[in-house]
């Protein structure tokens, strides 16, 4: 019986997930020595480490601007520049405002134009680590960021430039390919997190994302003698549709280790919250994040292009085109799972949650504040993060594992992070 349920599983899979016709010609057109090209440029002293806001970013938003224009693909913004402008303020390091933009492209569809797939990667680093970001003592040193996001970076240009190629020939992706480069990655999400919330296309229409940052390395620590893997993340979170097609996508074409090691969302490395996709999926949007894991030259000066697999970047960079030729292209919008209704508490009595908590010399002070009748946390001045209800007066903040349990009669809340547990009381 279990034999005859497998072979039904796979027939049924293979019928409605079979690799759409047409990618394998324009997948061949991404090659190892285009990426390479790309990532020497781009990851290279000239752009001085890319640091949002500073010249070498800017040159980097350029590089990428010139590259649509130059392949014709059209810009993805209302004033048709390429550009997302924003003010970003950047407590950490304390910048402050600093002026910065995404870069966006788009494929429109021929048969849905207005159901959008959104491809990302941040498009800068962290500079000469004068305002924090290096993993050691190395500021004003140039941090290239090769794999931390030239690789994700090239990627997308590599992509884009695909689809175009498609659709010169006739076969342009029935849904539109948005493809978004997002600054302000290093310094908290930023970038995406505007673009979240001041969408240039509807994110009820934005029927998945996927993100790719850092594919062009092998993680040290990774068991297995296959060393033509990625980590997916997140892609059975919130559709088992996406899920099924990236797995089936991925037999049918490139066929590497999908690895899941790090796909849930209370691995201790939480590296589900620390890219961009967390910003698309808060939203309830399907995501698949792209990874290959972290390594010695992470946040380091060493980070160079010399340190890419570039055979690796390729096969991986070809099966995210792939997944995306296939989201794009079948006859459905992927399928969203039923989400349980979360826990509502009443507005009037977030006011009483809201107070400056700490210890008397011990160095954890939050600050809870409303807005917009949501409950915020201040940590030590450095970010604000919006609190979500899970029971009565208890509220987590998934993106850093923190619980609070509140003491409304005392005045006082417990905070809880992993084995970490302090009862503060409220100051003012």
């Amino acid at each position: 019986m279990k034999i005859l349920q497998s072979i039904i599983l796979l027939f049924f899979c293979s019928s409605i997930l079979a690799q759409l016709p047409g990618a394998e010609k324009f997948a061949k057109t991404i090659t190892q020595k285009d990426l390479k090209e790309h990532l020497y440029i781009y990851a290279s002293d000239e752009f001085e480490g890319r640091e949002t806001g500073s010249e070498g970013q800017k040159k980097a938003v350029n590089y990428i601007k010139d590259f649509y224009i130059k392949n014709k693909i059209k810009p993805g913004d209302p004033d048709e520049d390429y550009f997302q402008p924003m003010t970003l303020n950047i407590r950490r390091g304390g910048m402050g405002d600093v002026e910065t933009e995404n870069v966006i492209s788009i494929i429109k569809g021929t048969d849905f134009p207005d159901e959008y797939l959104v491809i990302t990667a941040h498009l800068d680093h962290v500079g000469y680590a004068n305002n924090g970001g290096s993993r050691g003592d190395f500021k004003g040193e140039i941090h290239n960021g090769a794999d931390d996001d030239g690789s994700g970076s090239v990627a997308i240009l590599e992509i884009a430039q695909a689809f175009k190629k498609a659709e010169n020939k006739g076969k342009g992706p029935r849904r539109s390919v948005v493809f978004l480069h997002v600054s302000g990655e290093e310094k908290g999400l930023l970038g995406s997190k505007y673009y979240s919330e001041n969408p240039i296309y509807p994110m009820e229409n934005t029927i998945t994302n996927l993100n790719i940052d850092m594919i062009g390395r092998i993680d040290p620590t990774r068991k297995g003698e296959n060393r033509n893997y990625v980590y997916i993340i997140g892609s059975d979170h919130d559709s088992q549709d996406l899920h099924n097609l990236s797995e089936k996508t991925n037999i049918e074409t490139v066929n590497i280790d999908l690895d899941y090691r790090y796909n849930a969302k209370d691995d201790p490395n939480r590296f589900y919250y620390r890219s961009d996709h967390y910003n698309f999926a808060r939203f309830g949007i399907p995501i698949i994040f792209y990874f290959s894991g972290t390594h010695e030259d992470y946040h380091m000066p060493t980070d160079d292009p010399d340190k890419i697999e570039y055979d690796l970047l390729e096969s991986r960079t070809r099966l995210i085109f792939h997944t995306a030729w296939n989201i794009a292209n079948r006859n459905e919008r992927i399928v969203v799972d039923p989400k349980e209704k979360p826990f509502e508490i009443e507005v009037d009595k977030l006011d009483d949650y809201a107070g400056t908590y700490g210890i008397e010399n011990f160095p954890l002070e939050l600050v809870v504040y409303t807005k917009n009748n949501k409950l915020y946390m201040d940590v030590m001045g450095q970010e604000s993060f919006e609190l979500n209800a899970v029971d009565v007066d208890k509220f987590k903040l998934e993106e850093a594992g923190v619980e609070l349990k509140f003491n409304i009669e005392n005045g006082s809340v417990r905070f809880k992070q992993g084995p970490f547990e302090r009862d503060l009381m409220k100051l003012k």
